[in-house]
């Protein structure tokens, strides 16, 4: 039995001493393997890109401030084990944006992504709430009113250029620095691209032409267009533009009758002069109705009646009369309604009837168009 014991004892170590060898080998064979150290190399490399999207994606969505947090924490940490909180946090901090430097070097395609899905999460957000800011997104208009024309279109894309130059000399007189020309140019083409957005959004406008702005500032000053630079302006942009949007609504919803009526009436007037259909201020009126008559023949009164039948028993009072003798009348707010006998005019005169109807939500793109252009010179103030 003893004997039996020992050789079974020998045979179970020989076949561990077996087990074992054969666990090194495949270890070593592990080691070895091409493949396996391929596939672990692609594994680290797509973990660093996921986390470089997701540092650009923070990065954004925060306007830097997670740089800022990154370095706290760290700071706080270290200060916990004797180190100065204050320079431990400067440290950290430069260490965190030159970490982000080096991500836009070696791995730009995922820096972009992450850049690229912050601003359109930021972007998503402040326009899902954009509408409880405001008044409303949209608004039907009256029936028959008069669309945008060509020229009102280039007007406002003009019209936003101009905003945005005027912002970034505004912004540069504030800082005390001079407006480069390619500063100016860029901020210029920025507005005008928010402008021309507008049919989106105004959040989304925002977005859009702060964005272009950046992006047209570093290329017009011999720099590369930083995604980091362009996805923030682009979020800021949105936020300003959201916020400027509802404030006006606000303002434009809330005026009196007698505002509302006031406010219809120079939109109109500015609309009928781009299109090339000025009216006399003060209401001045022809003298005879029907002919175009020079203007000493005019007389100045704040109303005429304007009749609508040959029996002259209907009439009503148009907001203004052009010299080819087209009549305006001039609505603002959501509840505007013509009245039975301006309805009557309407149909009668036909397309020498022009209505403008113009509603917050108009107001509210004008504003933001104003604003989001603020987003690039306060970026840049606070790199």
């Amino acid at each position: 039995m003893l004997t039996q014991a020992v050789a079974l004892r020998e045979k179970l170590a020989k076949v561990q001493a077996a087990r074992l060898d054969a666990q090194r080998k495949l270890a070593a064979t592990v080691r070895g393997s091409q493949a396996l150290r391929k596939a672990s190399a692609l594994a680290q490399q797509g973990a660093m890109q996921i986390d470089t999207a997701m540092r650009g994606a923070a990065n954004v969505m925060t306007l830097g401030i997670a740089d800022h947090v990154a370095a706290g924490a760290n700071a706080a940490f270290q200060a916990a084990n004797g180190a100065d909180l204050v320079e431990s946090f400067h440290s950290n901090l430069r260490d965190e944006r030159a970490r982000g430097r080096l991500d836009a070097v070696q791995r730009p395609v995922a820096r972009g992504v992450g850049n690229a899905g912050g601003a359109v999460m930021g972007v998503a957000a402040t326009a899902a709430v954009a509408p409880a800011v405001g008044v409303a997104t949209a608004a039907p208009r009256l029936a028959g009113a008069a669309a945008l024309t060509g020229r009102e279109i280039a007007a406002i894309i003009g019209g936003g250029g101009v905003a945005g130059l005027g912002v970034q000399i505004g912004t540069d007189t504030l800082q005390g620095r001079p407006s480069t020309a390619a500063d100016s140019v860029g901020a210029a083409i920025g507005g005008a691209v928010g402008a021309a957005a507008l049919p989106a959004g105004p959040v989304r406008a925002g977005a859009f032409g702060a964005a272009a702005t950046t992006m047209a500032q570093d290329y017009l000053n011999g720099r590369t267009p930083s995604s980091d630079d362009a996805a923030q302006a682009a979020f800021l942009g949105g936020v300003f533009a959201g916020f400027a949007d509802g404030a006006a609504q606000r303002w434009s919803n809330g005026l009196s009758t007698k505002g509302k009526g006031d406010l219809g009436d120079l939109l109109g007037i500015t609309r009928s002069k781009l299109n090339g259909e000025p009216r006399p201020f003060v209401g001045y009126w022809p003298r005879n109705g029907d002919e175009v008559v020079d203007a000493e023949n005019w007389i100045p009164i704040t109303k005429k009646r304007d009749y609508i039948n040959e029996e002259r028993t209907l009439y009503w009072y148009p907001d203004g009369v052009s010299e080819n003798l087209i009549r305006f009348e001039d609505k603002f707010g959501f509840d505007a309604r013509l009245t039975p006998n301006q309805i009557i005019a309407q149909k009668v005169i036909g397309d020498r009837f022009i209505l403008y109807h113009t509603v917050p939500p108009d107001v509210g793109k004008a504003a933001s168009a104003i604003s989001s252009p603020l987003a690039p010179p306060v970026l840049d103030q606070n790199k």
